[in-house]
């Protein structure tokens, strides 16, 4: 991708996040050059979709089948009632674009599957996680680890919360942490939620993906962040890389 040098209005747009030490108009040419795959454009995805539009991303992808239905409007961002049975990133693509329309961006009708999950994380720099369905984060997972390309995570469940970022040869990977998929998920067709859990975790996933790309501040490497908002309560758990792991182990090279 081409990089355009900042314009007096992008200076002016940006100029907060230029001001912050360590960032600078390095970074933002660094985040402008950079294109990411962001699956499910839900109220994890969406959210983070939006705060990487806002800081200058330069391209994304945004991966997610189907139509917007009733009860996505209690968490997705930017979303309205118009915009009812209407594809999901076609909808948010036009969201997007109005706030930014330098922003390439392009729409998958589609959910990450085994037959377009290599392609699509070829495409890309970084990989943000923001699906529901441990099928789906494992081939993201799998894929970005064999092609040698980060992958921020974040998860929510009812007032429970995490993120995370993995990078390749650098740290455990989603299968590290969870080798099989949790039995609680199993049977699981709905999961609970309130409007700002899934938000704080897509703004989360958003400023890791930031600092991965600009090489800006310190991202959630072997570590996952868990915060539960009903109890206020928040820890940093310590995870390692699986020495046998089938996805990212040590004994794999990148």
């Amino acid at each position: 991708m081409q990089i355009k040098a900042l314009s007096e209005f992008d200076r002016e747009r940006y100029s907060r996040q230029l001001r912050i030490e360590g960032f600078g108009e390095e970074g933002q040419l660094r985040l402008r050059g950079a294109t990411v795959l962001v699956s499910r454009v839900g109220g994890v995805g969406g959210t983070a979709a939006m705060n990487l539009v806002r800081a200058g991303v330069g391209r994304l992808i945004l991966a997610h089948g189907g139509k917007v239905v009733p009860e996505y409007l209690n968490r997705w961002q930017l979303i309205t009632p118009d915009d009812l049975d209407r594809p999901c990133a076609q909808v948010w693509a036009e969201k997007l674009g109005q706030i930014d329309a330098d922003v390439e961006i392009v729409t998958v009708n589609e959910y990450i599957n085994e037959e377009n999950v290599a392609d699509f994380v070829s495409q890309a720099d970084l990989v943000v996680d923001g699906a529901p369905l441990f099928e789906e984060r494992y081939l993201m997972n799998d894929e970005a680890m064999r092609q040698g390309k980060p992958l921020c995570m974040g998860a929510m469940f009812g007032m429970e919360n995490y993120a995370s970022t993995f990078i390749p040869g650098e740290s455990a990977c989603l299968r590290c942490v969870f080798p099989e998929k949790p039995e609680y998920w199993t049977d699981m067709k709905v999961f609970p939620a309130i409007g700002p859990g899934p938000v704080i975790v897509g703004a989360t996933i958003a400023m890791e993906a930031i600092k991965v790309l600009t090489g800006f501040g310190q991202p959630l490497k072997n570590i996952l962040w868990f915060f539960d908002l009903e109890s206020n309560t928040t820890r940093y758990l310590e995870i390692e890389r699986v020495k046998d792991c089938p996805a990212c182990g040590a004994s794999r090279s990148h």
